[in-house]
């Protein structure tokens, strides 16, 4: 009977030839599939890319999740047919990220499909951890109690305050106060090396303290003197951290399951490295790219309160009052987002909607209509994005952004143009 490394190696090949006619599946593929060969092959590769949908997070975990990102990277790269390249740029990591997460996608799948089969207790679908991948996770009961409420108050915080954003450089900071007095304890020196400005990344500023304090305490206890180091920097459009601790004991090095669990759910990653006696933790974080939405609105009360709302998230407004300043103001800061008001003194909303949809400019900006009148459906012909009655709450305004994110990641006819002639 064949092993369980055998049949992932054999789910790898088998996921390279999805389409392919002519591939002729191993015994075991057949097997755990459910089907024998009489069967057509299509059945086999079929039930795989069944068993990759099954995969699919349910609709309340947000976008950034590592569960979300290995369940896309598998449909973008074996049901889509994807290049490694192609995967990586549409979700945001660099082509060695994905090819190291790609590994773990599989094996995850192929623990699927062989438990299932064995009629093992299956994989928890919505995976938001690897714990197969993970001796500690599949400990006891009180271990697995842990890791749920862990996931639960992480999903809790990213629903209280969506959006919200940390500055690594304020964060770095307020952890090397924190944390003085147990590396003072260790007669361990920390030093923060300068971080760039303007380092955004792309998680809440309170779990950042806690991941930075759990990497900095894992390290000190098993240092009696010696230097912490703690580096940030941005490489394409991931925020990369540095904790490294020199010289630390020849005990195992330090792992942290919390540490793991806050990043599953970040969509993050995270590598432990070891080099004579200096261990480092590398975290990796999507970096959180500033998003320009222009309100047109008349009620500067109202701007006020967006304001408000969108602190401490990666969205800034830039306000004007007049529609006829509109497209003379998109043309200058190429918005990412556009609110409209549709009841405006100097002209009538809706045909400033129908404007923005011809003009080359504005056309493939995502807009948000955001009036007293109630008018959805004609909003949605005329070509909105999306509609938010007023008064606009806090939570409903920022879930309306995240989900044009995609929409205002989509460089304007303007940008294009601008990229193209750099080339």
């Amino acid at each position: 009977m064949a092993t369980f490394e055998e049949f992932e190696q054999h789910l790898r090949e088998a996921l390279g030839h999805l389409y392919d006619p002519a591939y002729r599946p191993p015994e075991v593929l057949w097997r755990v599939t459910g089907h024998s060969p009489p069967d057509r092959v299509e059945s086999v590769q079929a039930a795989i890319i069944r068993a990759i949908q099954a995969l699919k997070p349910a609709s309340d975990i947000p976008s950034s999740a590592r569960s979300r990102r290995l369940y896309d990277l598998l449909a973008y790269r074996y049901v889509q047919e994807l290049t490694q390249e192609e995967a990586a740029q549409r979700l945001g990591i660099t082509p060695r990220h994905l090819r190291r997460e790609q590994q773990q996608a599989v094996e995850i799948l192929a623990r699927r499909l062989w438990e299932q089969t064995t009629a093992q207790k299956p994989l928890n679908s919505d995976f938001l951890s690897t714990p197969a991948l993970s001796s500690e996770m599949a400990g006891s009961e009180p271990d697995r109690d842990w890791h749920s409420q862990v996931r639960q108050e992480l999903i809790s915080l990213q629903k209280s305050a969506p959006g919200s954003v940390a500055d690594v450089a304020g964060a770095t900071q307020a952890v090397a106060k924190l944390i003085e007095p147990l590396t003072a304890n260790h007669h361990v020196e920390l030093r923060i090396e300068p971080v760039p400005p303007d380092l955004t990344a792309s998680i809440h500023p309170s779990v950042l303290h806690q991941l930075l304090i759990t990497a900095v305490e894992k390290l000190v206890q098993q240092m009696v003197c010696g230097q912490i180091k703690l580096k940030a920097e941005q490489v394409n459009n991931r925020i990369c951290l540095t904790i490294s601790g020199d010289p630390v004991g020849a005990a195992p090095p330090p792992d942290s399951a919390f540490i793991r669990e806050i990043l599953a759910l970040q969509g993050g990653l995270v590598e432990r490295q070891l080099q004579g006696h200096r261990v480092s933790f590398q975290v990796e974080l999507p970096a959180a790219r500033k998003v320009t939405v222009l309100v047109v609105d008349d009620n500067a009360d109202l701007v006020h309160f967006y304001r408000r709302y969108l602190t401490g998230t990666r969205y800034q407004i830039v306000h004007i009052a007049e529609g006829q300043k509109l497209l003379e103001r998109a043309r200058q800061i190429a918005p990412d987002i556009i609110i409209l008001d549709v009841m405006l003194p100097d002209m009538d909303g809706w045909e400033l909607l129908m404007q923005l949809r011809a003009d080359p400019v504005t056309q493939a900006v995502p807009i948000i209509v955001c009036s007293v009148v109630r008018r959805e459906e004609l909003a949605l012909a005329l070509g909105a994005a999306a509609y938010l009655p007023k008064p606009v709450r806090r939570q409903q305004l920022i879930q309306a952004l995240e989900q044009l994110q995609p929409q205002a990641s989509t460089p304007s006819p303007k940008a294009r143009a601008s990229n193209e002639a750099g080339d």
